[in-house]
C-alpha cells in the first residue's frame, strides 16, 4: 500500500514578487518557471502557470483598504507526484517559522487498499460506517464496460460526504489498484497539513490515517487490516479568530517585547500609552473582524 499527497493548495500573505521568489527557490527545479497567463481567475487578477497544471494566483480582486496582499499556490495531483515529498516537508517547516499562511485544500490518497468500492457500498447498506458524513451523501457507481488505465475493463467508485464540506471521501479503481482519497478543505485542511506534512515523509501515512479515522471508520475486517491499529487524531478545529489572536500574541512576545521593554525602561510606562494611541489610529479595517468577535467557523 502506498500513501501520497494528491492535492496541495495554500494561501500565503505577501506580494506577487515574494510569491515568484518562493516558487523559484522551492518548486522551479521540479515544476518549471511560472509564466504569466495574461488574465486572472478565482478572485485574483493574475494567474501564473507552470508544469503539471501547477498554478500561482496573485493580486486579490477585491482587497479591502489596508489589507495585506496574499497569493495562492496550487499543486494538483500530477504536480504533487512530480515533487519529491521531502521538498514539501521542508517547505512547510520554513513556512511555519517565517510566513503567515493557511492551507486551503489538501487531498490525501492511499493506493492498493484492501477493500473495494463494492464492499464499501455494501457496508453502507448494512450500516457498518461510523462517520460524520450524512447517509444521503453515500453513492456508488459502476461502469462495467469502460476500460481502466491498467487495461482491464470495468471500474467503479464509492463516494461519501459533500465536496462543499471540509471533508469528502472517494474510493475507486480507475487507475488499477483501488485508491482511497480524502479531500479536505479550509480549516480542516490547514490543521491536517500542519500536523502531517511537517514530519518526515515516511511518517505521513501514519499521521494521515489518524485524521482519516476522525472522519470515517468501518466495522469490517478489511478496515481493521487497513488502519493497522492506528488511533484517531481527535483533531478539533480552532476558530479563525482564536487562531489569529494567538498568532498576533506569539509575534508580540517573540519580536516586540524586548524592544518594548527598552522603551519603557528608558522613557517610562507612558511610552506604552503613546504606542497604543498610535496603533489604534493606524490599524485600519483589516482588524475589524477580530475586534467585533467575528471570524468564527460555523
Amino acid at each position: 500500500m502506498e500513501f501520497r499527497v494528491h492535492w496541495f493548495a495554500i494561501t500565503i500573505w505577501g506580494t506577487a514578487n515574494h510569491a515568484l521568489k518562493l516558487w523559484s527557490v522551492w518548486f522551479e527545479k521540479s515544476l518549471g518557471v511560472m509564466l504569466d497567463q495574461g488574465y486572472g481567475a478565482r478572485f485574483y487578477q493574475t494567474i501564473y502557470k507552470a508544469l503539471a497544471e501547477s498554478k500561482l494566483y496573485c493580486a486579490p480582486r477585491q482587497a479591502v483598504e489596508d489589507a495585506e496582499p496574499h497569493f495562492q499556490i496550487e499543486l494538483p495531483g500530477l504536480a504533487c507526484e512530480a515533487l519529491h515529498p521531502k521538498i514539501l516537508q521542508e517547505f512547510m517547516l520554513v513556512l511555519e517559522r517565517t510566513e503567515r499562511f493557511q492551507l486551503t485544500r489538501l487531498d490525501l490518497a492511499w493506493d492498493g487498499v484492501p477493500f473495494t468500492p463494492e464492499e464499501l457500498d455494501q457496508a453502507g447498506k448494512e450500516q457498518l460506517f461510523r462517520t460524520y458524513a450524512k447517509r444521503e451523501t453515500f453513492s456508488y457507481e459502476r461502469s462495467p464496460y469502460k476500460p481502466r488505465e491498467d487495461g482491464q475493463i470495468g471500474h467503479s467508485i464509492f463516494r461519501m460526504g459533500s465536496r462543499q464540506s471540509s471533508r469528502y471521501l472517494r474510493v475507486y479503481n480507475f487507475h488499477g489498484p483501488v485508491r482511497l482519497e480524502m479531500e479536505t478543505k479550509g480549516s480542516r485542511a490547514d490543521g491536517i497539513g500542519r500536523d502531517v506534512l511537517v514530519h518526515a515523509p515516511d511518517e505521513w501515512a501514519t499521521k494521515a490515517m489518524a485524521h482519516l479515522r476522525d472522519f470515517v471508520d468501518v466495522d469490517a475486517p478489511y478496515w481493521v487490516e487497513f488502519v493497522r491499529g492506528q488511533a484517531r487524531a481527535n483533531f478539533t478545529i480552532t476558530d479563525a479568530r482564536t487562531k489569529e489572536m494567538s498568532r498576533i500574541s506569539e509575534w508580540l512576545f517573540k519580536q516586540v517585547s524586548p524592544s518594548l521593554s527598552v522603551l519603557v525602561d528608558v522613557y517610562g510606562e507612558g511610552a506604552v500609552k503613546t504606542l497604543l494611541a498610535a496603533g489604534r489610529n493606524k490599524r485600519g479595517r483589516r482588524f475589524e473582524s477580530l475586534l467585533s468577535g467575528g471570524g468564527d467557523e460555523s
